[in-house]
């Protein structure tokens, strides 16, 4: 037991550390654009294109999402300044990861003048709640010390309402909504009608929670002629599609699905675009080499093939993405596919304006990022 924990003490106290870290570079980022962009390009945002080239360096080398190290960075720069006490209890490894970045969040959301008052009366129950009772304590202060009217408050963050997709394991993801509560209420309240309806029924074999998952898509997607007229890619191994193979299928935004969903979707939904790959190349377009604008189809396949901006850690779906030259045409790049990449606008914009640059090495298969200080990491292959 002792050894658990001084080993999650340390492991709270190395957290504090790193966020330090790397607001620590972001400040000196800041400050020091030059290290990071170009002479040509130090302008009045040179600052900010210096922050993002710092960040996007952090995020190759320490294997992390770019908004998670400016995550990282915030939380230290909140804490140090608006919850001193709080951070110092962190940085010794007596508070929880979870609850400094709670803690980080909320004070944010209150006037300078409660900080002092916010930190004095957390820095305690910081050292000895866990995760969801420091949440629900810190919440609670909050509105006590919050001096904006709840009406108002609510108001604002209606504002920021957005629907989230995650991609899960054997075929199955989450897709989740944040939405107004009493709009919540209302939601779940017809889901379960919904449902309970179905499980009434005296030849009804599914569960509630499987039953409000079918009502819940249901919902979404309407029914015959109400369903949205939508275009996905799905890619089909020839001979698996003739049953000649044990290959999987791959849906664009979905990845990876099995054979009998793959065949179910080719044979019942014609608003799916079809890609049958050659069984010996692989192949589904031709390009010409010395052909700048390049074809819908061509660019089509490119965001099936890729799925996402080809940098390091980015997840920006290539179908939102720039095909961009990586030996710029204008110096003599063509239009072939190891020339070719989606890139997102951020990186796309980076690679020019700052000191990042991404090659065509020898003896690597995808091309390879460089950031300011040096570091090489190679573009993300296609994920499938």
């Amino acid at each position: 037991m002792a050894k658990a924990e001084v080993a999650q003490q340390g492991l709270w106290r190395s957290s504090a550390l790193v966020f330090a870290a790397i607001h620590d570079v972001l400040s000196e980022a800041a400050a020091h654009p030059d290290v990071f962009v170009d002479e040509q390009m130090l302008r009045g945002d040179a600052a900010e294109l210096s922050v993002r080239a710092a960040v996007a360096d952090l995020a190759v080398r320490l294997n992390l999402a770019e908004s998670t190290v400016r995550s990282h960075g915030h939380i230290a720069a909140t804490m140090q300044q608006m919850v001193p006490r709080v951070w110092s209890r962190f940085v010794e490894g007596e508070v929880s990861t979870q609850n400094a970045r709670e803690a980080a969040s909320v004070v944010t959301e209150l006037p300078d003048s409660a900080w002092a008052e916010f930190d004095a009366r957390l820095v305690d129950p910081a050292r000895t709640l866990a995760p969801a009772r420091f949440a629900a304590k810190a919440r609670a202060l909050r509105e006590t010390l919050h001096p904006t009217p709840l009406a108002e408050r609510h108001e604002l963050a209606s504002a920021q309402r957005r629907v989230a997709v995650e991609q899960d394991r054997d075929g199955m993801g989450w897709i989740s909504a944040y939405l107004p509560s009493e709009t919540i209420a209302m939601a779940s309240a017809r889901v379960d009608a919904a449902a309970f309806e179905h499980f009434r029924e005296a030849d009804e074999t599914r569960t509630m929670n499987q039953l409000r998952a079918d009502v819940f898509a249901d919902l979404l997607l309407g029914d015959g002629e109400d369903r949205p007229k939508v275009t996905l890619a799905l890619t089909i191994p020839m001979l698996a599609l003739l049953g000649h193979s044990g290959e999987l299928a791959v849906l664009e935004g979905a990845g990876p699905i099995d054979l009998d969903t793959a065949r179910r979707l080719v044979g019942d939904l014609p608003s799916f675009t079809r890609l049958l790959t050659d069984p010996v190349t692989g192949r589904v377009v031709q390009m010409d080499p010395n052909q700048y604008r390049l074809s819908a189809a061509i660019k089509r396949w490119f965001t099936v093939r890729q799925v996402t901006c080809d940098f390091p850690g980015c997840g920006r779906r290539a179908v939102n993405c720039d095909l961009d030259h990586t030996v710029a045409w204008a110096d003599g790049g063509l239009s072939t596919l190891a020339n070719l990449a989606p890139r997102c606008r951020k990186h796309h914009t980076m690679k020019h304006q700052t000191k990042w640059k991404v090659e065509n090495l020898p003896g690597h298969p995808e091309p390879v990022w460089t950031s300011p200080t040096g570091y090489q990491r190679e573009a993300d292959p296609p994920p499938f």
